[in-house]
């Protein structure tokens, strides 16, 4: 064990996995730019604070990450300003159309988990950044 975790175990790696790219939808590249920096999920989810791993097991992809901010709520109190950093055009209804492809049953008064990242890092964000020339 470890000197820097007093002997305690680390808790085990979370992973959130993120949708395939779609024609106008290229969700590695909001994340890696920065655009998307968070995610809606439905129900109650477990994350905790602290590593977690995004990524797409269809087309392989992984970066790390820190989870700063999880808040559960109703579908319609997720804010304008979460839309937004969810990567999604527009107001609410559009969140709510984009959540239905993956959650048919889904209404605005259904329970989600919103989930905030930082510090997105990684071979694929270096290399993201180099070819932008902002690395």
């Amino acid at each position: 064990m470890s000197a820097e975790n007093n002997g305690e175990l680390s808790p085990p790696l979370q992973a959130i996995k993120i949708a395939p790219d779609k024609p106008g939808q290229n969700q590695r590249e909001m994340i890696l730019s920065g655009e998307k920096t968070l995610t809606v999920r439905a129900g109650s989810r477990d994350h905790w604070k602290g590593p977690v791993m995004l990524g797409c097991e269809i087309e392989p992809w992984a970066v790390m990450a820190e989870i700063i901010e999880i808040r559960h709520c109703l579908l319609h109190d997720v804010t304008d300003e979460e839309v937004k950093a969810d990567g999604v055009n527009g107001e609410l209804t559009g969140l709510w159309a984009d959540l239905r492809k993956y959650y048919p049953e889904m209404t605005l008064l259904s329970p989600v988990t919103v989930i905030r990242w930082a510090n997105v890092r990684g071979k694929l964000v270096n290399d993201y950044r180099k070819s932008k020339g902002t690395g």
